[in-house]
């Protein structure tokens, strides 16, 4: 009974982590909250949907008024950038697809580029600032590789892209987050239309 009320007030301080401090990373929201709280992250850690759900519940409460016209602009933003990247089968990933970013997250895109420099090229080519970032482990076809992830500066807003291999655009698996190709991006705006 306990752990369950626990791991709804750690995602509850997860989801207000990631909204109003910028922390991207769900384990890292979920450590820092069960921490703040004082409980172990052993078995009082909620699962990724409970604070997906928690980020849905806190949009609701607190930003009612301007949180469906902040994450159409976010999608368009997005749609523009994938258009300006189409020839590497971009596609929409994390908290701007599920509605639920706040003002301190990026808008994260999936690259299928041959290879990392072409897209690095494209931008350099085109004046598109952007910064290299660390690499991030990711499983393909159950091995973990390292990913390059470059941090775009589009218009002002951030945008961050995961370059994975070609092969990665077909693999689809129980760990693989929702995407979004373009079409599919330009479907959820015409359904949302003001």
């Amino acid at each position: 009974m306990h752990t369950q009320r626990n791991r709804i007030r750690v995602a509850q301080l997860s989801a207000r982590i990631i909204i109003e401090e910028g922390v991207n990373d769900y384990a890292v929201a979920k450590r820092k909250a069960a921490e703040r709280l004082g409980l172990d992250w052993g078995q009082n850690l909620p699962d990724d949907d409970s604070v997906t759900a928690a980020l849905q519940d806190y949009h609701r409460i607190f930003r009612f008024r301007h949180q469906p016209q902040f994450i159409r602009h976010l999608r368009r933003m997005a749609l523009e950038v994938m258009t300006f990247l189409e020839e590497f089968s971009p596609h929409l990933t994390g908290a701007v697809l599920a509605g639920t970013a706040g003002e301190h997250q990026p808008i994260q895109l999936q690259l299928f580029p041959e290879t990392p420099e072409a897209v690095i090229w494209a931008l350099e080519e085109n004046g598109v600032p952007y910064r290299q970032e660390a690499d991030v482990p990711v499983k393909l076809n159950g091995q973990t590789c390292q990913i390059p992830v470059l941090t775009l500066d589009w218009h002002g807003l951030a945008v961050e892209t995961r370059l994975l291999p070609p092969k990665a655009l077909r693999q689809m698996g129980r760990q693989t987050p929702p995407r979004a190709p373009i079409k599919a991006l330009r479907r959820l705006l015409a359904e949302t239309a003001d």
